[in-house]
């Protein structure tokens, strides 16, 4: 499936207004999924690095480009271990839903990672001890 082209069917085909990219080197083509004035979050680079990005293509796009790094912001233990804290509590209460698409014995951690490779999944993917 042609994602860029799928995005851009949004808001009459102009595109989206905001796309995610943890993969690094779809980084073009989620500012092609992007509408005029649009932006992309740059988040990670999973799947290799990004390609460089033309600053006249913003410019001509009125597109923008922003990212960050987990490790900027937990900057030490104490920092980490308060997030998780608030991360965990929310789960407690069960104001924030985890969603568990399978859940694999540790010894068939190949079919896990086949799964995963598929992306016919949405949600968690557990390997259970």
């Amino acid at each position: 499936e042609d994602w860029v082209k799928t995005a851009r069917s949004f808001g009459g085909g102009a595109g989206v207004d905001v796309v995610f990219d943890s993969v690094g080197k779809t980084l073009q083509r989620s500012l092609d999924a992007a509408r005029i004035g649009g932006h992309v979050v740059f988040f990670g680079m999973a799947g290799g690095e990004p390609p460089a990005i033309d600053p006249r293509y913003l410019m001509d796009n009125s597109k923008s480009v922003t990212g960050g790094d987990l490790w900027n912001v937990l900057t030490s233990r104490d920092e980490r271990l308060r997030r998780a804290g608030e991360l965990f509590g929310w789960i407690g209460r069960g104001e924030l839903k985890i969603e568990i698409a399978a859940r694999f014995a540790l010894a068939d951690g190949a079919k896990a990672h086949a799964l995963l490779e598929s992306r016919t999944v949405a949600g968690k993917v557990l390997l259970i001890p």
